[in-house]
C-alpha cells in the first residue's frame, strides 16, 4: 500500500537528498517569508490579488510573483509594501560564524534562520508574530 507524503515531508527529503535544492530553498527563505506576510495581509483584509495590486500600485501579475515566494523581493519592494500596507517585515543577515544580534530573540524563533553561502539569514513579519502568539 502506497503512503501519502505531506508537503513538509517531501521538502524535507529534497533538503536532505539534494544539495542544489537545499541551497535554493535557503536562498529563497526571505522570499517565502515576505510572500507569507503579503498573503496573510490579503487574507486578513479579504482582498483579491487585484485589490491588493491596486493598493500597492502594481499589476496583479506582480502580486502573483510576490506571493509565489519564488523570487527574493528587492529592498525597495519590501519598504513600499511596509509603508503602504502598514506591515512589519524584518530581515537580519550576519556571517554564519555568529548568531544574528539585531533581531529580537522572539523574531528569530518565529522567523527561523537559514544559512546560505556563509551567512545566516533571518526573516520575520509582524503577522507571523501574531499567529504564534495566538497558538501560545
Amino acid at each position: 500500500m502506497a503512503t501519502t507524503k505531506t508537503f513538509g515531508e517531501m521538502i524535507g527529503e529534497g533538503l536532505n537528498a539534494d544539495p542544489e535544492f537545499r541551497a535554493e530553498w535557503q536562498r529563497l527563505a526571505p522570499a517565502r517569508e515576505f510572500a507569507a506576510a503579503i498573503l496573510r495581509f490579503r487574507a486578513d483584509h479579504r482582498l483579491s490579488q487585484r485589490q491588493l495590486a491596486e493598493q500597492l500600485g502594481v499589476s496583479q501579475p506582480r502580486v502573483v510573483k510576490l506571493e509565489s515566494g519564488e523570487h527574493n523581493p528587492d529592498v525597495d519592494t519590501i519598504i513600499h509594501a511596509a509603508r503602504t500596507l502598514g506591515i512589519e517585515f524584518c530581515l537580519d543577515i550576519a556571517p554564519a560564524a555568529r548568531k544574528p544580534k539585531l533581531m529580537t530573540k522572539h523574531a528569530q524563533e518565529v522567523g527561523g534562520c537559514v544559512e546560505h553561502r556563509n551567512v545566516r539569514v533571518v526573516a520575520a513579519s509582524q503577522s507571523q508574530r501574531r499567529t504564534v502568539a495566538r497558538a501560545s
